[in-house]
């Protein structure tokens, strides 16, 4: 049987009856001629001329054995199953979910060395490339992802689970079956690690197990085979969860190595000639370039010159800018705030009554501190907020006032208060503020003892 695959989708299956007694090679080059295409350099070769198993290994025999050394270990132990020459056959192999409490179990697949080359040369001659080759049994799940699933063969047996996370080992266990006991049957259930999936499939309506009881899907029909190959499809498009065995590298030969080496050595004398030509040209045009460069050197020498000159004076000229702008900024609020000290006595002068009394008005570090007293308590509110209106546009705020009563009245008063006026500075005509302070304006005369009435 052979089927094409383009995308991932199987888009051409071709079968006939395999004739008796024929060897794998000559049957994968008899599937390989059904069709007038030739294989891809991706071919995959699925058969079930190999022994296929599970073994099972102390943990402490093969501690820190990984890769080759590890499948040559596999090889000897499995000779007694296989029936194969551990030194003369390839072994394929995935690690399964351990068994408690100091086993490790694999499932591998082994092949005679010749069988798998005459394999990878029936395929060459076809005009192929062989990917793997791999034993049915296991390589097609049911279409529900992550359901396991159970597979009866003519002579096989298996039951098998896709790890429920990620990174985790797959479960999997394949024995013989056998036409005069079912013992196999009792030891797939209990060797798998758990009862038997109900889902799965058959080679044919007949091999049903007698005490099986889950539903099973026959691949004697056609539209189930094809989705039985759809499922190997996809299966090997990522082989990390089956046994394989990798195609073989065939050995180079002396003609090959003759040929490579005329190749190379032609090769390399093409690449010189065309190197050595296209340097002698291009030392020409350099040569060219230097004379025609040379005539304008001067004068680019004296631009650069001037250039640096230019240069200079313009960053002269940038400091000087920024200092004079600085300079008209700190002009700008001397001028705009000097009337501040006349603004703030026409606001106290405008609010004189006989509720309230200014004693002091006293220079702090941030600004002014106006003191004083009042008979009622309402007043101080009332100047504040008429402060606030009139100092704003002359660059103080003004913060609330600390008010203290003298319990003589029965209302609690007098009060004495301060009032703190704080600097702030104006926006400048261009949307920035300046952080200079207003030193020359905070150390102007205190007028103290400047007693004035409000309301």
């Amino acid at each position: 049987m052979r089927a094409d695959v383009r995308g991932g989708q199987i888009t051409a299956l071709t079968k006939e009856p395999r004739p008796v007694g024929t060897t794998l090679p000559i049957a994968v080059e008899l599937a390989c001629g059904l069709t007038g295409r030739k294989p891809t350099q991706k071919t995959y070769v699925i058969a079930d001329d190999f022994w296929t198993g599970v073994i099972d290994l102390d943990e402490r025999s093969i501690y820190g054995l990984e890769g080759e050394e590890l499948e040559q270990m596999l090889r000897f132990e499995t000779e007694s199953l296989s029936d194969l020459d551990p030194v003369n056959s390839r072994l394929g192999f995935v690690e399964l979910a351990t068994v408690p409490p100091d086993t490790r179990r694999f499932w591998g697949a082994a092949v005679p060395s010749e069988i798998l080359s005459g394999v990878a040369q029936a395929v060459r001659v076809r005009g192929g490339k062989l990917e793997m080759l791999a034993n049915p049994i296991g390589m097609s799940s049911p279409d529900r992802s992550g359901v396991p699933w159970v597979e009866f063969t003519s002579e096989l047996a298996g039951a098998f689970a896709a790890p429920a996370e990620s990174g985790g080992l797959p479960r999997a266990y394949v024995t013989q079956r056998s036409a005069t006991s079912d013992r196999w049957y009792d030891a797939l259930g209990t060797l798998f690690g758990g009862e038997l999936p109900p889902v799965g499939w058959q080679s044919s309506p007949e091999d049903r197990p007698p005490r099986y009881t889950g539903s099973l899907e026959s691949l004697s029909d056609e539209p189930i085979l094809e989705r039985w190959l759809q499922g190997v499809v996809t299966r090997v498009s990522n082989p990390a969860g089956f046994p394989h065995i990798t195609a073989p590298q065939p050995p180079t030969s002396d003609r090959t190595f003759v040929a490579v080496g005329a190749t190379t050595a032609l090769l390399v004398a093409i690449v010189c000639g065309v190197l050595a030509w296209t340097m002698k040209s291009r030392v020409a045009e350099m040569n060219a370039e230097i004379e025609r460069l040379e005539e304008p050197a001067a004068q680019k020498k004296r631009l650069s010159k001037v250039v640096a000159d230019l240069t200079t004076e313009l960053e002269d000229l940038r400091g000087r800018a920024e200092e004079a702008e600085s300079k008209r900024a700190n002009l700008r609020v001397l001028v705009d705030q000097g009337d501040r000290f006349a603004v703030l006595l026409l606001s106290l002068a405008e609010q004189s009554g006989d509720y309230l009394v200014v004693d002091a008005v006293t220079p702090e570090a941030t600004g002014l501190v106006l003191s004083g007293r009042a008979i009622r308590s309402d007043a101080v509110t009332q100047m504040v907020q008429r402060l606030e209106t009139d100092v704003a546009p002359v660059g103080w705020g003004v913060r609330p006032p600390s008010v203290s009563g003298s319990n003589q009245t029965t209302g609690g008063g007098p009060w004495t208060f301060e009032i703190e006026l704080v600097d702030r500075i104006p926006a400048m005509d261009s949307g920035q503020e300046t952080s200079s302070s207003l030193a020359s304006l905070r150390t102007a005369p205190s007028a103290t003892n400047d007693r004035r009435g409000t309301n």
